[in-house]
């Protein structure tokens, strides 16, 4: 099997999950999944592609979307110059619940290009996705009533709804709702990672 066909099969399956990941992941998703994420070998006839930022960074991505915190992070850490290594080493401590750490990490990612396209998309969620006025009342709420007319994605605010969200400050349905932003949130940003790492048949 190609590395092409390889990794079109393993960002399906990590795409198609149910339940959708959590805000603050426990464990491994699939073992299987992490051991063959790890040794997958991208670039096998150049040592300095595979040892590039883009692969690197494709790695720390699939990881976190495995619920794989450790592993992401030690590749995070490998590439903390890197706009988009940044930005998963934000997610992957915003996931353990290090907030202030999530948004230094954030804070290294700069404008990435991510934030722009993501914005449109939970915009466009919020607007026609889900009935907000349906959520009970709470603080999260009304933040997600105040996100569809942002001008840019914050990731500091959407770190600080999941700080609330998981002191218990929500409700199971604005658990769901934070849930699904933080997907289009990693599948955008995986797809860019994807894009820019240009792997080849």
């Amino acid at each position: 099997m190609s590395v092409q066909l390889q990794l079109s099969d393993m960002v399906a399956k990590l795409q198609e999950r149910r339940p959708l990941q959590s805000l603050a992941p426990e464990q491994v998703w699939d073992a299987s999944l992490e051991q063959a994420i790890s040794t997958m070998v991208f670039h096998p006839e150049d040592a300095r592609l595979e040892r590039s930022k883009e692969i690197i960074a494709l790695k720390a991505g699939l990881h976190l979307l495995n619920d794989s915190l450790d592993r992401s992070h030690s590749y995070s850490q490998e590439i903390e110059d890197d706009a988009t290594g940044c930005y998963w080493h934000g997610i992957m401590h915003r996931m353990e619940g290090d907030y202030s750490n999530a948004n230094y990490w954030f804070h290294g990612a700069g404008a990435h290009p991510v934030k722009s396209r993501l914005n449109a998309k939970v915009a466009d969620w919020l607007q026609n996705g889900i009935i907000l006025g349906e959520l009970p009342d709470s603080a999260i709420r009304d933040t997600l009533v105040h996100m569809k007319g942002q001008r840019a994605w914050n990731p500091g605010a959407f770190t600080d709804l999941i700080q609330q969200q998981v002191s218990g400050q929500g409700s199971d349905e604005t658990r769901s709702a934070l849930e699904y932003i933080q997907h289009i949130e990693m599948l955008e940003l995986l797809a860019h990672t994807l894009s820019a790492a240009e792997i080849k048949s």
